[in-house]
């Protein structure tokens, strides 16, 4: 039994309100929850409820009603002792309570999760003079919370709590603490001249309003901003190493270039030295760039492994501009322009290394001069326009000198820096080898530099081969060493996890981790994350080179199988994935390469991995094309068409289910054709064709039935009741999703039982049958919830949501859409949130807060034309219009409400799938 006084005082047991009933039960259980826990006096609770002016007979009613409270939380489920008649008083022990749960979050510094605490102003509806200055201590104390949590944000990410902090100055002008925290962050994002104008602006209010002078914090504040410099950006920068030797003229160059504001465009042969430079020159220039530093690899020449498409680069500079990957959108001509829009008059630093080309580079490029832009490739980037162009060859002798002593602590080694060929990779490679034999001279290293004749491709100087360097820390290896150094060049990847090296290896992770650590010491290996290896692009070629062929085979087919069988951390090991699965492609290991789409495109598509979830799913389709096993490509085009839905491509989806549907008929899968004709079905809904729709679920009901495919045809009745219900017919909707829901507990589907039953509720409010519908609907959440069942607690608060809209009861309806956002955001389901935040939105329009329902409608709007969802799309126009009519904005009410007409003429509301 849950008790709230933080917004609306309610009890709630099983998520369904039970009392109080009337407004002097509301106030005696307002005044016995804020003592809750303690005797409160029966005159006090007289007091509450009448104001200072009670009847005579006010004492009896008071404890009259306060037993028939006691009888309504004991009927519902609570204990005896919940309340209590204690000499003067009353003793109310609640079990949930919302206040104890926003203070204990609050005390363990869960700032956020102690807010979400709140549904409103505290004792909200609740008229008692009494009771005002309890409300007023809740609130001050909500505003308390409210401002340790954006002070730990400010310390995090200044600029990204800027809105808000704006938004709640603008509601309490006067309260200084939140006056300084905007002006830390407006500070900490570069914007000092907009600091200290908060600061005026609050010292004249105070003056006008108040007749004071700001406080002492607030007046030190402002004297510290005054006169210090803007806090820095995050910084991505790798590590600078202190021993960068020579490229003075360079340096120089690029700095002034970068504070001029040209781009600088980084070129020369591998192993020369291109990434240092850059990394050197950033970290010099960085001052001046004080919004931030970034980074991205472009892999454009990494042995093994494509080039990064532009897409994935811009989503890891977004990234680190820190918007995260479940709000950027997907194509990349709307990414491009969202981070331009982003780093727009933002004085940030880009480097961008190891690039394939201008085409690469061109979509990454920032729209204004106030981003400074650092390339490397190995290819002159002639068409990055305005670049100062740099192109780095191997060091003169002296620096190359130079260099090797200071990376071997101090000993000389001009003969070693001529048989590396002055390459700054192979020197420093050299140089520890060197630094590991103490009893080794530099003559010992030259002898056996000498006696090397092997070629690493293109990476010649000199007369010899980077890889006589490479050679020397492998042969020093034992044999373990060596075999795990040579199995990991066949990891088709970037960096890799422990089981990951284990798998190619043939051990366990404790073996391999400690083989690892000692290749990690020689040098090897580099670690770019805790528990994380790989290899430098030119090390791995080395690997490569020393590997048997029989030996690396079986190896990938290790490796292959762990990423098609073992417990994965899918978000971490995505990339590896697409490159396991494009690996098993290339070498002919089909079966492995389908079957690991196939296993991870539910995965990742729970996670919100877009981008990687469709290269998987197409790997998937062209392997089990090659097998030509009919099951597996028609698995395959399922897993297609689930990563275009998700995507919003539903064309494409279309096409793969299409395709998918020809398969199963040519091979005579009567059940996967159900499958098939049910998900054809649920596309043709979204695109709002409903007449394709519900023919293609009667033609999968009739295939269910011959071939006893119970699952399917519950999923079918569900979805065909709510085509039914979309096109009017609400008492063949009210059949068929009774049907569903028969199936579904015939089956002991639990979750399906759920969707069922919301499904239900909605279909017998339309019918006007209200109390069944909302004890239908009730049941669902409640269902959801102790179940554990987080998609269906969502979807059918949605469809609770809808049922008390149509029964008036908005307050209700409100917070369950509220709930089913938040449980959407967290799952990152992008479907299902256009629709509880299009609810949202209804609801808040009808409790009369159009702001909160233009916020939501506008949610649904983004989301909706993000992936496709048109009928979702026309009722966030419609909702939009009808917010901003209330607000009397009247053109834009029109322009959205006309938009929704056109949109809402060509379809009508969605088919919802599971």
């Amino acid at each position: 039994m849950e008790f709230r006084v933080l917004g609306p005082v309610r009890v709630l047991a099983g998520g369904r309100p039970i009392g109080p009933s009337g407004p002097r039960q509301e106030r005696i259980l307002a005044a016995l929850l804020l003592g809750a826990g303690r005797v409160v006096p029966v005159a006090r609770l007289v007091d509450v409820v009448w104001d200072g002016e009670p009847p005579a007979t006010a004492v009896r009613q008071v404890r009259n009603l306060t037993t028939a409270l006691r009888r309504t939380l004991v009927a519902a489920g609570a204990g005896d002792d919940v309340l209590t008649a204690d000499g003067p008083g009353f003793t109310l022990r609640p079990g949930a309570f919302d206040l104890d749960a926003f203070e204990e979050h609050a005390t363990r510094g869960e700032f956020r999760e102690a807010l979400a605490c709140w549904r409103g102003p505290a004792l909200a509806g609740v008229d008692s003079a009494a009771l005002r200055p309890d409300a007023e201590r809740l609130e001050e104390r909500r505003l308390a919370v409210l401002e340790r949590c954006l002070a730990a944000d400010v310390e995090a990410g200044p600029a990204d709590v800027v809105a808000e902090l704006s938004a709640l100055v603008s509601e309490h002008p006067l309260r200084e603490g939140l006056v300084g925290l905007l002006m830390r962050a407006l500070h900490g994002a570069g914007r000092q001249a907009d600091a200290i104008d908060v600061y005026q602006r609050a010292k004249r209010r105070l003056a006008e309003e108040l007749g004071i002078t700001p406080g002492a914090a607030l007046r030190a504040l402002y004297e510290q901003l005054l006169h210090e410099e803007p806090v820095p950006g995050r910084c991505f920068l790798p590590y600078d190493v202190p021993d960068f030797t020579g490229r003075a003229a360079e340096v120089t160059r690029a700095l002034e270039a970068l504070r001029a504001g040209r781009p600088v465009a980084v070129d020369g042969m591998a192993g020369v030295g291109k990434t240092a430079f850059a990394v050197r020159v950033a970290h010099r220039a960085a001052p001046g760039f004080p919004d931030g530093q970034l980074f991205v690899d472009l892999h454009g020449h990494t042995p093994g492994r494509d080039p990064l498409p532009a897409e994935a680069a811009l989503s890891a500079l977004l990234l680190q501009t820190g918007l995260p990957a479940s709000r950027q959108p997907d194509r990349l001509d709307e990414r491009a322009a969202l981070w331009r829009s982003r780093v727009a008059g933002r004085r940030l630093l880009v480097v961008l290394d190891n690039a394939a080309d201008a085409a690469q580079v061109v979509p990454l490029l920032p729209g204004g001069p106030a981003v400074g832009v650092l390339v490397t490739g190995r290819r002159r980037l002639a068409a990055v326009d305005g670049a100062t162009a740099i192109s780095l060859d191997v060091l003169p002798p002296s620096e190359a000198e130079a260099l090797f002593a200071a990376a071997a602590g101090g000993r000389s080694g001009g003969d070693v820096a001529k048989l590396c060929g002055y390459l700054p990779l192979a020197l420093r490679i050299a140089a520890a080898r060197l630094q590991a034999r103490p009893l080794w001279t530099p003559a010992d290293l030259v002898a056996r530099l000498g006696s090397e004749r092997r070629r690493l491709g293109e990476l010649r100087a000199g007369g010899r081969d980077v890889a006589a360097a490479f050679a020397l820390s492998y042969r020093d290896l034992t044999p373990a060493q060596r075999r795990m150094f040579r199995v990991l060049g066949a990891h088709p990847g970037g960096d890799f996890a422990v089981a990951a090296a284990a798998a190619l290896y043939g051990t366990d992770v404790t073996e391999a981790e400690r083989l690892l650590e000692d290749l990690l010491d020689a040098h090897l290996l580099r670690q770019p994350a805790p528990d994380r290896y790989g290899f430098h692009d030119l090390i791995a070629e080395h690997a490569r080179a020393e590997a048997d062929p029989a030996e690396t085979a079986a190896a990938l087919d290790r490796l292959l199988d762990h990423y098609r069988d073992a417990e994965l951390p899918f978000a971490a090991e995505r990339a590896n994935l697409v490159a396991a699965t494009e690996s098993a492609l290339e070498t002919g290991r089909n079966d492995h390469a389908w079957r690991i789409a196939d296993r991870a495109v539910a995965a990742l598509r729970e996670r919100g991995h877009r981008d990687e979830l469709t290269a998987l799913a197409h790997a998937g389709v062209r392997a089990a094309a090659r097998l030509g096993d009919p099951d597996a490509r028609q698995l395959s085009l399922a897993n297609l068409t689930t990563a275009h839905w998700e995507t919003g491509r539903l064309t494409e989806a279309v096409d793969a289910t299409a395709e998918r549907l020809r398969l199963v008929r040519e091979s005579g899968d009567r059940a996967a054709e159900a499958a098939a004709l049910a998900r054809m079905g649920a596309l043709h809904g979204m695109l709002g064709r409903y007449a394709d729709a519900v023919r293609d679920y009667r033609q999968a009901l009739v295939l269910a039935g011959e071939t006893g495919s119970h699952a399917v045809a519950a999923l079918v009745w569900g979805n065909l009741s709510n085509a039914q219900e979309v096109r009017g017919q609400f008492e063949d909707a009210l059949t068929s999703a009774s049907r569903a829901g028969a199936i579904r507990e015939e089956l002991g589907d639990g979750d399906g039982a759920i969707l069922a039953s919301a499904q239900l509720g909605l279909v017998l409010a339309r019918l006007g049958r209200f109390p069944e519908a909302l004890a239908v609907a009730e049941k669902a959440v409640r269902t959801a919830v102790e179940s554990g069942y987080a998609f269906g607690e969502a979807w059918s608060r949605i469809d609770c949501a809808e049922v008390l809209l149509a029964a008036g009861r908005a307050a209700e309806a409100h917070d369950h859409a509220e709930r089913a956002c938040a449980i959407l955001a967290r799952l990152n389901h992008p479907l299902l949130l256009t629709m509880a935040a299009n609810s949202l939105g209804a609801a808040s329009l009808a409790l009369g807060d159009p702001a909160a329902a233009s916020a939501a409608h506008g949610v649904a709007l983004t989301t909706a034309r993000r992936i496709g969802y048109r009928a979702q799309e026309a009722r966030a126009l419609t909702g939009l219009g009808s917010a901003c009519a209330a607000s009397g904005r009247d053109a834009e009410a029109s322009r959205h409400l006309r938009a929704g007409r056109e949109l809402s003429g060509e379809i009508g509301e969605p088919v919802r799938a599971s």
